[in-house]
């Protein structure tokens, strides 16, 4: 019997679940087991925690993606996980979940990739340095979706009308006056890593700039966690099969059709949709 919460199940990896329920979940989840885990043998967690130095780095090169689920007491993995489900859920709702998965993961090891170059360049941190939590990844997310709906609008604090784009705009500055300081600059450098990616993966999925390898690189990882038999591997962009019964099947959803709903919501939001926009949206992000 699956349990439930909010209308949410609780099982992580249940496909059924939103992209971002999962992510939280699988967040959390690994927080409580790493805080039991940690009063028996800490040198477990310390092995899944990011170390930037070359020396450190060659004897645990898994890291660059374990220290992604890791979180350094529960404020810091609540203001993540609370990034994470408002702003993805946006995007999530209007594109599909996979872009969710592909800037979570990938804005998390661009961070910790960044960070390893300036740490060994330029000794930034320290040759001790650690680093734990979803800060890139959640950026990424954050300035992804603000790429691809700059204009989309949301109530801040439930009063204040704000356009995404300012949103992600307040939150780069806010890293690099941190990246510039002395306290926890390998987090801020790791926000601004997710950043990055965030920006160019989302330029990659919209055609302004091409990326060569990042559809197979998502979607090898893609296969390499699904329980299902590999498909063959599929761009990152919102593209439209022109197989004439392909096309019939799906409705008359044209590319066209997509880029004009797109501006529409640059334009005038997305609640500003129709119910059948939203279908048309809906079945070409799956």
């Amino acid at each position: 019997m699956a349990m439930t919460f909010l209308g949410a199940d609780l099982n992580p990896f249940n496909r059924r679940n939103p992209a971002v329920i999962n992510l939280v979940l699988i967040c959390a989840g690994v927080w409580i087991f790493t805080a039991l885990l940690g009063l028996f043998l800490p040198a477990a967690v310390g092995a899944l925690m990011f170390m930037p130095h070359l020396h450190f780095f060659v004897l645990q090169p898994w890291s660059v993606f374990t220290y992604i689920f890791l979180h350094d007491g529960f404020f810091h993995l609540f203001t993540n996980m609370l990034w994470l489900f408002f702003i993805g859920s946006i995007l999530e709702d209007m594109t599909g979940k996979k872009h969710i998965w592909r800037l979570f993961i990938g804005g998390g090891i661009a961070g910790a990739l960044l960070f390893m170059l300036l740490n060994n360049l330029f000794g930034i941190g320290g040759e001790m340095a650690r680093m734990v939590g979803a800060s890139g990844g959640v950026t990424a997310v954050i300035v992804g979706t603000a790429v691809m709906f700059p204009a989309y609008r949301i109530l801040l604090f439930g009063i204040l009308p704000i356009e995404l784009v300012w949103i992600a705009v307040f939150r780069v500055v806010l890293d690099l006056l941190g990246a510039s300081g002395p306290i926890n600059q390998g987090g801020y450098i790791c926000h601004l890593g997710g950043a990055l990616l965030g920006l160019l993966y989302m330029m990659h999925t919209k055609g302004t700039w091409t990326i060569p390898g990042v559809d197979a690189f998502s979607d090898f990882l893609r296969n390499l966690f699904s329980t299902k038999k590999s498909k063959p591997l599929r761009s990152a962009k919102v593209s439209i099969n022109t197989d004439k019964t392909h096309n019939s099947k799906k409705a008359g959803v044209s590319q066209e059709e997509i880029d004009r709903i797109l501006d529409k919501i640059n334009a005038t939001g997305y609640d500003s949709l129709t119910a059948q926009e939203k279908d048309k949206l809906f079945k070409a992000g799956e």
